[in-house]
Parts: C-alpha cells; structure tokens; sequence
C-alpha cells in the first residue's frame, strides 16, 4: 500500500471550510452555507442539478458536544434520503435501467394516502431497517461473540478491546464486500471526487477537472474519517464499563450513541481544521479506510461535483434550481423535451402549410363578397407593386380583415405574390411576421413572448427593454444569443414564473441589481442583496482616487482598512487592481458582511482580504494601524431619505444610508478616530454627499490630525471625495 504524503492532504496553505458533501448514486450532493445541491450524470449522458435552500439550524447544533448529536442524526436522515431522491430521479429520467414496479404495500400508501406519504413512509423504513441493521452487526453480534471468550478470558480490559477489534474486522469486512459490486465502485468514485473537489477549492484553485485530479481522494473531515472516530471511541469508552451480563452490556452499548457521536465529532471538526503531527495520527486509520471507500474518478466524475460545489457557492438570493443543466449550471432542455419540442414544432409547420391556402380562399373570398371597392382601391395594379402609402394602407386592412375572424397566414416562402395581390416584398414579409406573431400568443409562453411581455411591462421605465431582457437572462439561465436562437421555444413553467415574478417586482420599484443579484463595479462582479448598498458610478471616483495615490506612492504592499464595507465594493477591488496590497474590511451588518465575503471569493481575492464585525473602528485593535482607510458612509440627512426613489428609500439598507439628522454622523466618527489607525503620511479617503465637503473638512481640520484635505469631484463636476494625509 502506498505511502500517504501528508503534505497535500493536511495542506498549510489551505483554508478549511464548512462545505461538506456526499457521494450518491451516479453522482454528488454538495451542502453550503445556506443550501444543499444534487447533481447528476444520468445514462444519456445528460447533467442534472437540484438545489435546495436549507432550514434554519436548531440551536443545538452551535453547542459543543450536543451539535455532535445533531449532527449524527441528521446525517442518518439527509444521508438516506439524498440517496433515495438519487434513485428516485434514475427512475424517472432512466426508466429503462433503473425503474421498478413498486411493491403492493407502496401502491396501497400511494392510493391511501398519496405520494409524499409513501416517500415518507419508505424513508423512515429505510431508517429504521438501516439502524436496526447496524445495531445488529455492530453491536449485538460483537458483543454476543466475544461473551463466549468469557469462560477463558477474565481481564474487562482485554474482552472489550477484543469486542472492538472485532466490531472494526465486521466493519472492514462489510465496506471490502460492498466494494466488489459495480455500483458500489461507482459511488465511491464519486466519494474520491467530491473530496478532490472540496481540496481544489479549500487551496483557493480555479475549480475544474484538470486542476482537481491533482489532489488526494483522501479528505480529513470525511464521514468515513468519523464512522473510524465512533469505532476507536466506543473501543475506548466501553472499556471502562466492567464486562455485566449480556443483557446489560447490549443496553449499555445503544443508550452511550449519543455521547460516542458527540465525542467523535468534535474530534473530526478538530482534526479538519488543524494539520500538527496529532491530528495526523489520530487521522490515519479514518485515512486508511478511506482507501476502500474512495477511487480514483474520471474527469466526467469530477466535472459533476465541481457542477454540485459551484451550485452551493451562490449569492443567499439565488432562486433554487431543478432540471437539466450545463457543465456551468445553466438551465437547457432535456433530450426528451428537445424531441418533444421537434415534434410539436414539425407539427405545426404542417398544419400552417394545410391551411395556408384555405386561409388564402378565404381571404379572397371576404374581398369580393364584402370589400371589393376596398380591395380594388387598396391594390390596384398588384404586378407594379406599391408605394409606402399603399403599403401602409393594406397592412391596416388586413389587420381589419383578421378581427373580422379571418386568419391570414403567410407562407413559409413567398414570392411577393401572395395574399390575393403582390404588395410588394417588404409588406409579405410583415404579414408573415404578424403571422408568427398570432400564432404565438401570449398564452403560449415562448421566450420570445415572455420577452415581449416583460419589456411592454417594464415600459414606463427607461432602459426597460434591455432590464427585461437581462431579467430573463437571470430567470432562464441564458445568455442574450441563446434567447435569440430559442425565441420560439417553450420556456419551463418555473422558469416563466420566475421571470414574471421578477418583472412584477421591478415594476412595484424592487432595483434591477436585487433583482438580477449582481452589479459591476470597476469592471468588477458583485453579487448585491437587500442587506447591502448597490455599488454606484460615483464611488468608482473613490475607488479609482485610492488607486492612483496607491500607484504614486509606490506601495507595494499597502495595508488597507475598508470601513462600512457592505458588498466589498472598494476593498475587494483594491484587493483586485493591486495584487500585494492587504484589505481589512468591517461592517456593523453581519448579512453584509457575509456577502462581502462572498465577493471576495468571487474575485479570488479572499486571501488577502479580512473581515470584521463591528461599528465603525470598534472591531479594530486599539494597536493597528494601516497605511489607507477607505470609507462610503451612510451620508443622507434622516428627513431626506423619505423623498428620495422609491428604489433607495424602499428598498436600500436604511442603515447604510441614514447618516444622522444633518448627515455628519460617521464624519464625526471619522475625524475622532481614524488617525489613531493611520500610519504616519498615511491617507484617509472618504466619499461624501455633494454639499458636504465645507462642513466634513472642517470637522478634519478640528482634529488637527492632518496636514493636507482636498476634494476630488466627478464627472458632473460634484464634490465627491475627500483626501486626508495624516500628519
């Protein structure tokens, strides 16, 4: 057996997390911070994802040794069920191979009682056969063998430890056994790349197949690592229990679960988050076995956790996704409604090109029995064609012709000689163009449709036509030439009410960027919700003021403070322009600083970026000092606030906006404080309303902390930052 190298498995660099996962059938289920996902591969070939927002956690999963217990429960429970929905999602999409006739007792619960029921149902008999089994196996069994060696063996001490020796043989025996079954090999692939995966991303590498097959399947928080933990600590802890009856040691044994759970987490949190010898020992046999319970997995293998992982690592207001995906997570159709959609679209053409010259008679017809004067003035000498006026003028009569119930299709090609006269090309051509047009209607929900709902509904805003179609980019998961290219599909129903919803919410005032979750900043994405301020053009002149005093004072490697950092905005792209430069970012809002954490990873900064919770310079240590802080307070007067957009008063953060009854508040704040945590000739740099800067660089120059304050303005010649240089 080969040598284990520690050093990429217990990696230095690395930064341990809370991302956990599990290995199902023909995939892998990811669980974040605030979400779990599934994603598969099924026979086809085809990628499946499903996510799951997560409930909120009881509070006995923050107390030590009793979140062990929770803990164990729960992975008895999500652990089973997870692998249940994966065979139940084979059964549906992979009939043919997977399917199978339920059993009389699950009819009879279906029709009863219906399907959540029965799923219930086959859940907790899972649970309890599968509890019932390893009691058996793991403890009845052991116990009951080793009480024979009763009559020869006196010593407690010895007897237990034989019992647990004996209870690991069982349990490497039963995962040696199970490995030789093909599916099983499968599932324990999957198990070797979802470790890989959590590696790749833990060092802070770009995650995809090729940079993930560098690394152990070996991972030292796995479930497997904690099932060894509850064998070494049960071996450990029933040896101070004496040898009773065998009654009394069998209850013994199942009443202290619990507590060896509890003792066996704590180890394994322990031992993921730390890399010193200890740990390392501790850690071998849960290695080892690892061994057995992971392979080596193909780089399709791979690209499905990282699918899983990436679905996990999402803005909090990401909607949940279900359905069939690309290796990016982004929703297409399946196969089979691909073949459905041809079909359907086959079938129409059909039937346009039955009707199209009944539809013709009938329009002849209606001309001569009721319009003749009409039709004759309309398109007098149809072989010369016709000017603009005549143009105009048979596009309305043939509107008027179809309300009076006569349906005018235009022919797939037209020679310009069609609907009873020749108008010319151009006017055919918006005949078929209304066609298409009546034959999609708005209860048939195309993305073409959809689209054109959205922006009629968004037309009192400006620039509604392109935010309509960057709501529906959101909804569908498409980009703008993939809606151009299936504009006459049928979207999903969820993915039609996911995009009204978000029109309806744009039109109530809701702002795009919460809507769509994303601005850019400085080139820059960041993901934005309620609990932050939207990043504006006009902090771009405070970002860009840093930068240029940042590049003119040759730092290197500057130490930055970033205070009310809300999205990250200015930390995260200081962080980002200056590659050496070391960002300490605070806000009194855990939810934003929590999304500016986010932001971080996403700009692949969060290395060099740290974060504080705290009011203003509270969270800093009276000691620290840095050579910038940057600052965007809240700066708007309280009674102001009330008329601003409905936009920013309804729906912005109050608290990052409100800066007190004349909006000097954190000014004040400012000027006390912020040289305390400046080096000297270091540089504090603020962002400030328009008529601001009389009164904010008197409150800096009151301080007499500071030898230079100047204003920068920006493009519409506003006051808009100031610069302060300590003395």
């Amino acid at each position: 057996m080969a040598k284990i190298d520690y050093s990429k498995i217990f990696i230095k660099e690395a930064c341990p997390t809370s991302i956990g996962g599990q290995a199902i059938m023909e995939g892998v289920m990811m669980q974040g911070p605030d979400r779990t996902a599934i994603a598969m591969r099924l026979p086809s070939g085809e990628l499946y994802l499903k996510t799951k927002k997560k409930g909120k956690e009881p509070k006995a999963a923050k107390i030590p040794f009793a979140r062990g217990i929770v803990s164990f429960v729960h992975a008895l429970v999500s652990g089973m069920g997870t692998l249940m929905e994966s065979a139940d999602i084979l059964e549906k999409y992979a009939p043919e191979e997977y399917s199978e006739e339920p059993g009389r007792l699950e009819k009879w619960i279906n029709k009863k009682f219906g399907q959540k029921a029965a799923w219930n149902f086959l859940m907790t008999s899972a649970l309890l056969f599968a509890f019932v089994i390893s009691i058996v196996f793991f403890i009845i069994l052991p116990t009951w063998v080793v009480n024979f060696l009763g009559k020869w063996i006196q010593s407690a001490v010895v007897l237990n430890l034989i019992e647990g020796l004996l209870r690991i043989a069982i349990f490497i025996g039963y995962v040696v056994a199970i490995r030789r079954m093909d599916d099983m090999m499968t599932i324990f692939r999957y198990h070797g790349a979802e470790h890989k995966t959590i590696h790749c991303y833990e060092n802070d590498r770009v995650l995809c197949p090729e940079n993930a097959e560098e690394f152990y399947t070996l991972h030292p928080r796995c479930g497997t690592s904690f099932l060894v933990f509850v064998l070494i600590v049960s071996l450990l802890l029933f040896s101070f229990l004496g040898w009773p009856n065998l009654a009394l040691r069998i209850i013994s044994r199942i009443l202290l679960i619990p507590v060896i759970a509890s003792i066996s987490f704590e180890l394994l949190r322990w031992a993921g988050r730390s890399n010193g010898k200890i740990v390392r020992v501790l850690s071998w046999p849960g290695l080892q076995l690892q061994r057995l319970t992971t392979a080596e997995p193909t780089r399709d293998q791979l690209e499905v956790a990282i699918l899983s992982l990436k679905a996990v690592l999402v803005d909090p207001a990401t909607p949940e996704i279900t359905g069939f995906v690309d290796k990016d997570g982004n929703i297409v159709r399946s196969k089979a409604e691909e073949e459905i959609a041809a079909r359907e679209m086959e079938a129409w053409a059909a039937d346009v090109e039955a009707h199209t010259e009944a539809n013709k008679e009938a329009a002849r017809r209606a001309l001569e029995e009721t319009r003749i004067e009409e039709a004759r003035t309309v398109f007098e000498d149809p072989g010369n064609g016709a000017d603009e006026k005549d143009i105009s003028e048979a596009i309305r009569f043939l509107e008027d012709l179809d309300s009076d119930g006569y349906t005018i299709v235009a022919p797939e090609e037209t020679d310009g000689r069609t609907l009873v006269a020749a108008i010319a090309d151009r006017e055919a051509a918006q005949a078929k163009a209304r066609t298409l047009a009546r034959r999609y209607t708005k209860d048939i929900k195309t993305y073409e449709n959809a689209l054109s709902w959205g922006q009629a509904a968004l037309g009192l805003i400006e620039n509604g036509k392109n935010e309509a179609r960057m709501i529906m980019s959101y909804a569908t998961g498409l980009g703008t030439a993939e809606l151009i290219t299936r504009a006459k599909e049928l979207m999903r129903e969820d993915d039609f009410n996911e995009f009204e919803k978000r029109i309806y919410a744009r039109i109530e005032g809701k702002p795009l960027q919460y809507i769509v979750g994303m601005q850019e900043f400085m080139g820059l994405p960041f993901r934005v919700n309620p609990s932050v301020l939207i990043p504006r053009l006009d902090t771009e002149v405070l970002a860009e003021e840093v930068l240029k005093i940042i590049d003119n004072k040759g730092l290197k490697n500057p130490e930055v403070l970033d205070l009310c950092t809300g999205s990250g905005a200015l930390g995260i792209t200081i962080a980002a322009k200056v590659p050496g430069a070391l960002v300490t970012m605070t806000d009194v809002s855990e939810e934003a600083l929590h999304t500016a954490m986010g932001n971080a990873g996403l700009n692949r900064v969060n290395r060099r970026c740290s974060f504080l919770l705290g009011d203003m310079f509270e969270a800093i240590p009276e000691d620290k000092q840095f050579d910038i802080i940057v600052c965007n307070p809240p700066y708007i007067k309280s009674d102001v606030i009330e008329t601003l957009d409905v936009e920013v008063k309804d729906h912005e953060p109050r608290i990052a906006l409100d800066g007190g009854k004349d909006g000097l508040d954190f000014y004040r704040v400012l000027a006390d404080e912020a040289s305390m945590h400046l080096r000297s000739r270091g540089i504090l740099a603020l962002e400030i309303g328009c008529d601001q800067a009389v009164e904010v660089k008197r409150l800096l120059n009151k301080a007499k902390t500071y030898s230079d304050t100047r204003v920068v303005r920006d493009l519409a010649q506003l006051d808009r930052v100031i610069i302060a240089t300590r003395k």
